[in-house]
Protein backbone atom coordinates (compact mmCIF):
# COMPACT_ATOMS: atom_id res chain seq x y z
CA UNK A 1 0.00 0.00 0.00
CA UNK A 2 3.36 2.02 0.13
CA UNK A 3 4.70 3.91 -2.75
CA UNK A 4 8.03 2.88 -2.15
CA UNK A 5 8.34 -0.11 -4.63
CA UNK A 6 7.27 2.34 -7.39
CA UNK A 7 9.43 3.24 -10.55
CA UNK A 8 9.10 6.43 -9.91
CA UNK A 9 10.51 7.85 -6.99
CA UNK A 10 8.86 11.46 -6.45
CA UNK A 11 5.53 11.13 -4.79
CA UNK A 12 2.33 12.45 -6.81
CA UNK A 13 0.36 14.18 -4.16
CA UNK A 14 -2.98 13.37 -6.13
CA UNK A 15 -2.37 9.71 -5.77
CA UNK A 16 -1.09 9.92 -2.02
CA UNK A 17 -4.29 11.87 -1.49
CA UNK A 18 -5.95 8.93 -2.69
CA UNK A 19 -4.18 6.56 -0.70
CA UNK A 20 -5.55 8.60 2.48
CA UNK A 21 -8.94 8.24 0.91
CA UNK A 22 -8.71 4.63 0.56
CA UNK A 23 -7.64 4.06 3.98
CA UNK A 24 -10.40 5.70 5.22
CA UNK A 25 -12.44 3.98 3.39
CA UNK A 26 -11.10 0.74 4.44
CA UNK A 27 -12.05 1.82 7.81
CA UNK A 28 -15.54 2.81 6.93
CA UNK A 29 -15.89 -0.46 5.60
CA UNK A 30 -14.99 -2.52 9.04
CA UNK A 31 -16.85 0.16 10.69
CA UNK A 32 -20.13 -0.74 8.70
CA UNK A 33 -19.68 -4.63 7.61
CA UNK A 34 -17.48 -5.55 10.56
CA UNK A 35 -19.66 -4.28 13.21
CA UNK A 36 -23.13 -3.99 12.44
CA UNK A 37 -22.93 -6.94 9.42
CA UNK A 38 -24.25 -7.32 6.39
CA UNK A 39 -28.29 -5.76 6.43
CA UNK A 40 -31.16 -8.81 6.35
CA UNK A 41 -34.42 -8.35 4.73
CA UNK A 42 -35.91 -8.49 8.22
CA UNK A 43 -34.14 -4.97 8.70
CA UNK A 44 -35.17 -3.55 5.36
CA UNK A 45 -38.45 -4.11 6.25
CA UNK A 46 -37.99 -2.21 9.35
CA UNK A 47 -36.01 0.66 8.40
CA UNK A 48 -35.75 0.25 4.30
CA UNK A 49 -33.88 3.99 3.96
CA UNK A 50 -31.26 3.35 6.47
CA UNK A 51 -30.40 -0.51 5.36
CA UNK A 52 -29.90 1.10 2.03
CA UNK A 53 -27.95 3.74 2.60
CA UNK A 54 -25.50 1.27 4.80
CA UNK A 55 -25.30 -0.97 1.66
CA UNK A 56 -24.46 1.62 -0.77
CA UNK A 57 -21.55 2.90 1.81
CA UNK A 58 -20.54 -0.84 1.81
CA UNK A 59 -20.35 -0.32 -2.23
CA UNK A 60 -18.75 2.99 -2.05
CA UNK A 61 -15.88 2.09 0.54
CA UNK A 62 -15.22 -1.74 -0.76
CA UNK A 63 -12.95 -0.76 -3.71
CA UNK A 64 -10.64 0.49 -1.25
CA UNK A 65 -8.07 -2.51 -1.64
CA UNK A 66 -8.56 -2.68 -5.29
CA UNK A 67 -7.41 0.96 -5.43
CA UNK A 68 -4.23 0.46 -3.59
CA UNK A 69 -3.22 -2.66 -5.72
CA UNK A 70 -4.13 -0.11 -8.78
CA UNK A 71 -1.80 2.12 -7.63
CA UNK A 72 0.68 0.02 -7.11
CA UNK A 73 0.32 -1.41 -10.75
CA UNK A 74 -0.11 2.35 -12.19
CA UNK A 75 3.52 3.47 -10.47
CA UNK A 76 4.72 0.25 -10.78
CA UNK A 77 6.66 -2.07 -8.18
CA UNK A 78 10.68 -2.06 -8.18
CA UNK A 79 11.29 -4.99 -6.71
CA UNK A 80 14.60 -4.79 -4.41
CA UNK A 81 15.58 -6.15 -1.01
CA UNK A 82 15.75 -3.57 0.95
CA UNK A 83 11.90 -2.40 -0.28
CA UNK A 84 10.85 -5.73 0.68
CA UNK A 85 12.67 -5.75 4.12
CA UNK A 86 11.23 -2.90 4.82
CA UNK A 87 8.14 -3.73 4.05
CA UNK A 88 8.52 -6.99 6.30
CA UNK A 89 9.93 -5.28 8.80
CA UNK A 90 6.72 -3.23 9.34
CA UNK A 91 4.36 -5.71 9.23
CA UNK A 92 6.41 -7.79 11.74
CA UNK A 93 6.75 -4.58 13.78
CA UNK A 94 2.69 -4.17 14.16
CA UNK A 95 2.68 -8.16 14.52
CA UNK A 96 5.66 -8.60 17.93
CA UNK A 97 4.81 -5.07 18.78
CA UNK A 98 0.71 -4.91 19.22
CA UNK A 99 1.20 -8.96 20.66
CA UNK A 100 3.34 -7.66 23.45
CA UNK A 101 1.94 -4.67 24.15
CA UNK A 102 -1.24 -6.46 24.29
CA UNK A 103 0.16 -9.06 26.45
CA UNK A 104 1.54 -6.36 29.27
CA UNK A 105 -1.54 -4.32 29.15
CA UNK A 106 -3.56 -7.67 29.92
CA UNK A 107 -1.29 -9.18 32.36
CA UNK A 108 -1.35 -12.34 30.72
CA UNK A 109 1.59 -14.82 30.63
CA UNK A 110 4.02 -15.04 28.10
CA UNK A 111 3.32 -17.90 25.17
CA UNK A 112 6.77 -18.98 24.09
CA UNK A 113 4.59 -20.67 21.12
CA UNK A 114 2.78 -16.85 20.33
CA UNK A 115 6.02 -15.03 20.47
CA UNK A 116 7.49 -17.27 18.19
CA UNK A 117 5.05 -17.14 15.53
CA UNK A 118 4.21 -13.42 16.46
CA UNK A 119 8.05 -12.95 14.97
CA UNK A 120 7.28 -13.81 11.41
CA UNK A 121 5.85 -10.82 9.59
CA UNK A 122 3.74 -12.60 7.66
CA UNK A 123 2.03 -13.94 10.24
CA UNK A 124 -1.69 -14.35 9.68
CA UNK A 125 -2.47 -11.83 12.91
CA UNK A 126 -1.23 -9.52 11.13
CA UNK A 127 -4.11 -9.96 8.62
CA UNK A 128 -4.39 -11.40 4.70
CA UNK A 129 -3.08 -8.24 2.45
CA UNK A 130 1.05 -8.55 3.31
CA UNK A 131 1.37 -12.14 2.39
CA UNK A 132 -0.56 -11.75 -1.10
CA UNK A 133 0.99 -8.11 -1.75
CA UNK A 134 4.77 -9.95 -0.97
CA UNK A 135 3.59 -12.82 -3.39
CA UNK A 136 2.69 -9.77 -5.92
CA UNK A 137 5.83 -8.52 -5.47
CA UNK A 138 8.03 -11.41 -6.00
CA UNK A 139 6.18 -12.00 -9.47
CA UNK A 140 6.19 -8.12 -10.65
CA UNK A 141 9.84 -8.17 -12.19
CA UNK A 142 7.99 -10.52 -14.88
CA UNK A 143 5.13 -8.45 -14.91
CA UNK A 144 6.93 -5.18 -15.63
CA UNK A 145 9.24 -7.03 -18.45
CA UNK A 146 5.80 -8.31 -20.09
CA UNK A 147 4.20 -4.80 -20.11
CA UNK A 148 7.12 -3.11 -21.45
CA UNK A 149 7.34 -5.46 -24.34
CA UNK A 150 3.35 -6.11 -24.89
CA UNK A 151 1.56 -3.89 -27.72
CA UNK A 152 -1.42 -1.83 -26.42
CA UNK A 153 -3.73 -4.75 -27.96
CA UNK A 154 -1.70 -7.74 -26.53
CA UNK A 155 -1.85 -5.83 -23.09
CA UNK A 156 -5.79 -5.06 -23.46
CA UNK A 157 -6.69 -8.37 -24.76
CA UNK A 158 -4.92 -10.05 -21.74
CA UNK A 159 -6.76 -7.84 -19.07
CA UNK A 160 -10.00 -8.23 -20.77
CA UNK A 161 -9.24 -12.50 -20.65
CA UNK A 162 -8.09 -12.32 -16.92
CA UNK A 163 -11.33 -10.08 -16.01
CA UNK A 164 -13.92 -12.43 -18.42
CA UNK A 165 -12.05 -15.17 -16.90
CA UNK A 166 -12.24 -14.10 -13.15
CA UNK A 167 -15.68 -13.18 -13.09
CA UNK A 168 -16.56 -16.70 -14.83
CA UNK A 169 -14.58 -19.07 -13.06
CA UNK A 170 -13.20 -16.88 -9.86
CA UNK A 171 -16.10 -14.96 -9.09
CA UNK A 172 -18.53 -16.80 -6.42
CA UNK A 173 -17.32 -20.04 -7.89
CA UNK A 174 -13.47 -20.04 -6.80
CA UNK A 175 -12.62 -22.14 -9.91
CA UNK A 176 -9.25 -20.87 -10.07
CA UNK A 177 -8.02 -19.82 -6.59
CA UNK A 178 -9.25 -16.05 -7.19
CA UNK A 179 -10.97 -16.55 -3.76
CA UNK A 180 -13.06 -13.55 -4.36
CA UNK A 181 -9.85 -11.03 -4.67
CA UNK A 182 -7.85 -12.79 -1.54
CA UNK A 183 -5.48 -13.89 -4.14
CA UNK A 184 -2.25 -13.38 -6.04
CA UNK A 185 -3.84 -13.98 -9.36
CA UNK A 186 -6.55 -11.79 -8.64
CA UNK A 187 -3.51 -8.93 -7.77
CA UNK A 188 -1.31 -9.61 -10.79
CA UNK A 189 -4.82 -8.57 -12.91
CA UNK A 190 -5.37 -5.29 -10.94
CA UNK A 191 -1.57 -4.16 -10.96
CA UNK A 192 -1.69 -5.13 -15.23
CA UNK A 193 -4.60 -3.33 -14.99
CA UNK A 194 -2.92 0.06 -13.05
CA UNK A 195 0.30 -0.54 -15.43
CA UNK A 196 -2.21 0.45 -18.43
CA UNK A 197 -3.92 3.22 -17.26
CA UNK A 198 -0.81 4.88 -16.52
CA UNK A 199 1.32 3.64 -19.72
CA UNK A 200 -1.79 4.87 -21.85
CA UNK A 201 -2.78 7.47 -19.75
CA UNK A 202 -3.09 9.79 -22.77
CA UNK A 203 -6.45 7.66 -23.41
CA UNK A 204 -8.15 8.61 -20.73
CA UNK A 205 -7.59 12.21 -21.00
CA UNK A 206 -10.44 12.73 -22.90
CA UNK A 207 -12.96 12.80 -20.00
CA UNK A 208 -12.89 15.01 -16.94
CA UNK A 209 -12.45 14.20 -13.62
CA UNK A 210 -16.38 14.81 -12.95
CA UNK A 211 -16.96 11.73 -15.53
CA UNK A 212 -15.05 9.18 -13.42
CA UNK A 213 -16.45 10.84 -10.27
CA UNK A 214 -20.32 10.36 -11.72
CA UNK A 215 -19.24 7.13 -13.30
CA UNK A 216 -17.96 5.42 -9.57
CA UNK A 217 -21.10 7.11 -7.76
CA UNK A 218 -22.94 5.16 -10.13
CA UNK A 219 -21.60 1.63 -10.48
CA UNK A 220 -21.54 1.65 -6.32
CA UNK A 221 -25.23 3.15 -6.27
CA UNK A 222 -26.32 0.53 -8.81
CA UNK A 223 -24.44 -2.40 -6.93
CA UNK A 224 -26.23 -1.16 -3.32
CA UNK A 225 -29.53 -1.01 -5.44
CA UNK A 226 -28.60 -4.80 -6.67
CA UNK A 227 -27.87 -5.89 -2.98
CA UNK A 228 -30.89 -3.73 -1.63
CA UNK A 229 -33.35 -5.93 -4.04
CA UNK A 230 -31.83 -9.10 -4.04
CA UNK A 231 -31.56 -9.01 0.03
CA UNK A 232 -35.02 -7.78 0.11
CA UNK A 233 -37.13 -10.77 -1.91
CA UNK A 234 -37.88 -12.20 0.54
CA UNK A 235 -40.28 -9.93 2.00
CA UNK A 236 -42.05 -10.34 -1.91
CA UNK A 237 -41.28 -14.09 -2.14
CA UNK A 238 -41.41 -15.83 1.24
CA UNK A 239 -40.26 -19.16 -0.22
CA UNK A 240 -36.31 -17.22 -0.90
CA UNK A 241 -34.06 -17.96 2.20
CA UNK A 242 -34.76 -14.73 5.11
CA UNK A 243 -31.00 -15.01 5.36
CA UNK A 244 -30.07 -15.02 2.10
CA UNK A 245 -27.36 -12.22 2.33
CA UNK A 246 -25.94 -13.69 5.50
CA UNK A 247 -24.80 -16.95 3.66
CA UNK A 248 -22.96 -14.57 1.42
CA UNK A 249 -25.29 -15.43 -1.63
CA UNK A 250 -25.73 -12.02 -2.28
CA UNK A 251 -23.12 -9.83 -0.73
CA UNK A 252 -20.44 -12.48 -1.22
CA UNK A 253 -20.88 -11.81 -5.04
CA UNK A 254 -21.45 -8.28 -5.27
CA UNK A 255 -19.00 -6.80 -2.81
CA UNK A 256 -16.34 -9.24 -3.98
CA UNK A 257 -13.11 -7.18 -4.40
CA UNK A 258 -13.09 -9.60 -7.73
CA UNK A 259 -16.18 -8.04 -8.69
CA UNK A 260 -16.22 -6.64 -12.39
CA UNK A 261 -18.10 -3.92 -10.94
CA UNK A 262 -15.71 -3.31 -8.01
CA UNK A 263 -12.73 -3.40 -10.25
CA UNK A 264 -14.51 -0.55 -12.59
CA UNK A 265 -15.46 1.34 -9.81
CA UNK A 266 -11.88 1.35 -7.99
CA UNK A 267 -10.11 2.03 -11.88
CA UNK A 268 -12.60 5.29 -12.27
CA UNK A 269 -11.22 6.74 -8.43
CA UNK A 270 -8.06 5.95 -9.78
CA UNK A 271 -8.46 8.25 -13.25
CA UNK A 272 -10.59 10.35 -10.94
CA UNK A 273 -7.30 11.29 -9.25
CA UNK A 274 -5.06 11.12 -11.47
CA UNK A 275 -6.85 14.29 -13.46
CA UNK A 276 -5.94 16.34 -9.65
CA UNK A 277 -3.18 18.55 -9.91
CA UNK A 278 -1.92 18.82 -6.52
CA UNK A 279 1.35 19.03 -4.67
CA UNK A 280 1.13 19.05 -0.87
CA UNK A 281 4.22 17.75 1.64
CA UNK A 282 1.85 17.24 4.38
CA UNK A 283 -0.36 14.52 2.32
CA UNK A 284 2.67 13.15 1.59
CA UNK A 285 3.94 12.62 4.66
CA UNK A 286 0.24 11.32 5.63
CA UNK A 287 0.18 9.23 3.42
CA UNK A 288 3.64 7.28 3.84
CA UNK A 289 2.38 5.87 6.67
CA UNK A 290 -1.34 4.99 5.56
CA UNK A 291 -0.25 0.83 5.42
CA UNK A 292 0.06 1.27 9.64
CA UNK A 293 -3.80 2.10 9.93
CA UNK A 294 -4.39 -1.44 8.07
CA UNK A 295 -1.85 -3.29 10.33
CA UNK A 296 -2.75 -1.78 13.20
CA UNK A 297 -6.45 -1.74 13.61
CA UNK A 298 -6.99 -5.13 11.72
CA UNK A 299 -4.64 -6.93 14.15
CA UNK A 300 -6.19 -9.93 15.61
CA UNK A 301 -5.08 -8.76 18.72
CA UNK A 302 -7.30 -5.16 18.27
CA UNK A 303 -10.21 -5.67 15.57
CA UNK A 304 -12.29 -7.06 18.14
CA UNK A 305 -11.78 -3.67 20.04
CA UNK A 306 -12.04 -1.75 16.99
CA UNK A 307 -15.32 -3.43 16.35
CA UNK A 308 -16.89 -2.97 20.18
CA UNK A 309 -15.89 0.54 20.06
CA UNK A 310 -18.19 1.33 16.88
CA UNK A 311 -20.64 -1.13 18.46
CA UNK A 312 -21.28 0.71 21.60
CA UNK A 313 -21.14 3.92 19.63
CA UNK A 314 -23.98 3.19 17.86
CA UNK A 315 -26.05 3.13 21.30
CA UNK A 316 -26.46 7.13 21.05
CA UNK A 317 -28.72 8.78 19.18
CA UNK A 318 -28.31 9.02 15.64
CA UNK A 319 -26.31 12.33 15.34
CA UNK A 320 -24.39 11.91 18.41
CA UNK A 321 -23.46 8.61 16.63
CA UNK A 322 -22.16 9.61 13.50
CA UNK A 323 -20.04 12.87 15.51
CA UNK A 324 -18.29 9.94 17.78
CA UNK A 325 -18.09 7.70 14.99
CA UNK A 326 -16.23 10.29 12.55
CA UNK A 327 -13.96 11.50 15.78
CA UNK A 328 -13.10 7.69 16.60
CA UNK A 329 -12.38 7.40 13.20
CA UNK A 330 -10.00 10.22 12.51
CA UNK A 331 -8.43 9.20 16.43
CA UNK A 332 -7.35 5.54 14.81
CA UNK A 333 -6.23 6.90 11.36
CA UNK A 334 -3.91 9.47 12.69
CA UNK A 335 -3.36 7.30 16.26
CA UNK A 336 -1.58 5.29 13.87
CA UNK A 337 0.12 7.47 11.62
CA UNK A 338 1.96 9.27 14.38
CA UNK A 339 3.02 5.39 15.66
CA UNK A 340 4.15 4.71 12.27
CA UNK A 341 6.63 7.32 12.32
CA UNK A 342 8.04 5.97 15.06
CA UNK A 343 8.77 2.90 13.36
CA UNK A 344 9.89 4.67 10.23
CA UNK A 345 12.67 5.77 12.68
CA UNK A 346 13.83 2.99 13.42
CA UNK A 347 13.66 1.44 10.56
CA UNK A 348 15.92 4.42 9.03
CA UNK A 349 18.82 4.24 11.91
CA UNK A 350 18.49 0.52 12.87
CA UNK A 351 16.76 -1.13 10.83
CA UNK A 352 17.94 -0.11 7.48
CA UNK A 353 22.12 0.22 8.71
CA UNK A 354 21.75 -3.65 10.06
CA UNK A 355 20.50 -4.06 6.02
CA UNK A 356 23.20 -2.41 4.24
CA UNK A 357 25.91 -4.25 6.53
CA UNK A 358 24.55 -7.88 6.05
CA UNK A 359 23.80 -6.37 2.42
CA UNK A 360 27.94 -5.38 2.30
CA UNK A 361 28.98 -8.64 3.87
CA UNK A 362 26.85 -10.85 1.92
CA UNK A 363 28.38 -9.56 -1.10
CA UNK A 364 31.78 -9.63 -0.41
CA UNK A 365 31.21 -13.43 0.89
CA UNK A 366 29.68 -14.58 -2.62
CA UNK A 367 32.97 -14.11 -4.83
CA UNK A 368 34.65 -15.69 -2.06
CA UNK A 369 32.28 -18.71 -2.55
CA UNK A 370 32.90 -18.95 -6.15
CA UNK A 371 36.43 -19.40 -5.56
CA UNK A 372 35.91 -22.44 -3.04
CA UNK A 373 33.94 -24.22 -5.28
CA UNK A 374 35.85 -23.62 -8.41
Amino acid sequence: MEQNTSLKTARQSNFELLRIVAMFFVLLLHANWLAFRFPTSAEIGVSPISSFLRMWMEAITIVAVNTFVLISGYFGIRLRGKSLMSLLFQSGFYILGIYLVLVLALNKPLSPEQLLLNFSPLAPSGGWFIPIYVGLMLVSPALNTYVEQAPKKSLARLILLGVTLEAIFGWGVNHLQVQNGYSVLSFVLLYLIGRYLNRYAEDFKRYQGSFYLKLFLILSFVNALALYLLTALHLFMPSIPADLANKGMVAGLLLAYSSPINIAGAVCLVLLFSRIRIQSKAINWIASSTLAVYLIHCNEGLINWYISTVWVLSFYPMILFLIYLLLFLVAVFFGSILIDKLRIALWQYIGSPIYDRLSVLVKRSIPSISKTES
